[in-house]
C-alpha cells in the first residue's frame, strides 16, 4: 500500500498558491481596518475607505504584513487615481491652482480621513498659508487686514481651491465678487461702509478705475497699511495738508498738476479763468481732501461729484450744478459760488 501524501506539505502548497487571493479578499472585506484603524479615526472619512480599500489599493502578490515591505500598491498614480472618481473636467478650468496643475492633490487633502470638510488637511487660512507664507506675514503685520480673510470660509470665500474661469482663481468676476458682500451697509472701525452694490447700480457715473480694473485697482483684497485697504496712501477725514505721498493713490491715474498748478488753462476744468480751484481747495495746511466733493466709487453727478458727503455726523449737501462754461455749488461750508472757464 502506497504511503499517503504528507498533509502538511499539501496545505503549505495550497497556502502559497492562494496567498495573493487572500490578500485581495482582505481588501474587499475591508479587513485592512483591523490593523489600519487609525487612518480612519478622524470624523470625516473618504467614502472609498468605508466601502472597499480595493478601490484604490491592490495587492502586489507579496506576503503581508511584512516589516519594511509594502504589500499593496495604488491601482493608479495620483492624480489619475483621484480622477477615477472626481471628474477632471469639472475642476480643470482656464486658471488652475498650481498644486492641482502639478497633480499634487495630497498637498491639501488627507486621503483617508480628516477633521475638516472636504478632507483638507487643515482649515483655511492656515492651509493656504502653508504655501502663501508671504500673505500670512502681510495679514499678521498689516494695520488693516480684510475681515473676509479672517471670517467664515476665509480664502475660499473668494478663491476656488482648484480652478476657475477667472484670473487669480476667483469664484466670480472681481467686481461682482466684491459686491456679493458689499451689498449692504457694513460697520467697521467705528464707521459705516456704504452699500456699494446699490450705489454703483443706481449711479449714472461709475469711477473708471472700477470699470477698467475692478476694485483691486485701488484696494488690496488681503491686507494693507493704508486706510480703507487702499493700495497706496490716501488721507481720512475732511482735511489734510498736502505732503509728498498724500495723494499717491489718485496720482496713479491723475496728474499732480490737477492740484499743484495754481494757474492753468489745461490741468483741470475746475477753474475760474486761469485760477485752479483744486489748488485753492487742496494746497493749504488745512487742505480739503477729495472726499469733500467727490464720491470715489460712483455718483449721479458729473465728475463723480457727490450729492452729499459726511462732515462729522452731518450729511452735507454739495448742491453742484453744471453750467455751459463752468458750474456752481452751494455746499454747507460756504454760500453759492459760481465759476467760469
Amino acid at each position: 500500500m502506497k504511503p499517503l501524501v504528507n498533509i502538511t506539505t499539501i496545505l503549505a502548497i495550497v497556502l502559497l498558491l492562494i496567498q495573493p487571493a487572500f490578500s485581495q479578499s482582505a481588501l474587499v472585506e475591508n479587513k485592512c481596518l483591523e490593523c489600519h484603524a487609525k487612518i480612519t479615526s478622524k470624523p470625516i472619512q473618504h467614502s472609498p475607505v468605508t466601502l472597499n480599500c480595493g478601490l484604490c489599493h491592490v495587492s502586489n502578490g507579496k506576503e503581508h504584513p511584512v516589516t519594511d515591505e509594502e504589500g499593496f500598491k495604488l491601482t493608479k498614480q495620483v492624480p489619475d487615481l483621484c480622477f477615477s472618481c472626481h471628474e477632471q473636467s469639472s475642476i480643470m478650468k482656464e486658471e488652475v491652482h498650481p498644486p492641482l496643475k502639478e497633480g499634487d492633490c495630497l498637498s491639501c487633502h488627507d486621503v483617508h480621513s480628516s477633521k475638516n470638510e472636504h478632507l483638507v488637511s487643515s482649515k483655511t487660512p492656515a492651509l493656504c498659508y502653508s504655501c502663501h507664507n508671504d500673505l500670512q506675514t502681510a495679514v499678521n503685520e498689516s494695520k488693516v487686514p480684510h475681515k473676509a480673510l479672517l471670517e467664515g470660509n476665509s480664502c475660499t470665500s473668494c478663491h476656488s481651491p482648484h480652478s476657475s474661469a477667472e484670473k487669480k482663481i476667483l469664484v466670480k468676476p472681481q467686481t461682482e465678487l466684491c459686491l456679493s458682500c458689499h451689498n449692504k451697509e457694513i460697520k467697521s472701525g467705528g464707521r459705516t461702509l456704504s452699500n456699494m452694490k446699490v450705489l454703483i447700480e443706481r449711479s449714472k457715473n461709475v469711477h473708471g478705475a472700477i470699470d477698467n480694473n475692478g476694485c483691486s485697482a485701488c484696494h488690496n483684497p488681503h491686507a494693507s497699511n493704508n486706510n480703507y485697504l487702499l493700495q497706496k496712501p490716501f488721507p481720512t477725514g475732511n482735511y489734510s495738508p498736502v505732503e509728498k505721498n498724500t495723494y499717491d493713490l489718485c496720482m496713479e491715474c491723475h496728474e499732480k498738476s490737477l492740484y499743484e498748478d495754481e494757474k492753468t488753462t489745461e490741468s483741470t476744468g475746475f477753474r475760474n479763468g486761469e485760477n485752479n480751484l483744486h489748488f485753492l481747495h487742496v494746497k493749504k495746511d488745512k487742505g480739503r481732501t477729495c472726499l469733500n466733493c467727490h464720491n470715489p466709487h460712483a455718483s449721479n453727478k458729473l465728475f463723480l461729484i457727490a450729492e452729499k458727503v459726511k462732515f462729522g455726523t452731518w450729511d452735507m449737501p454739495i448742491n453742484y450744478n453744471k453750467l455751459p462754461k463752468g458750474g456752481s455749488c452751494a455746499p454747507g461750508c460756504h454760500g453759492e459760488k459760481t465759476y467760469t472757464r
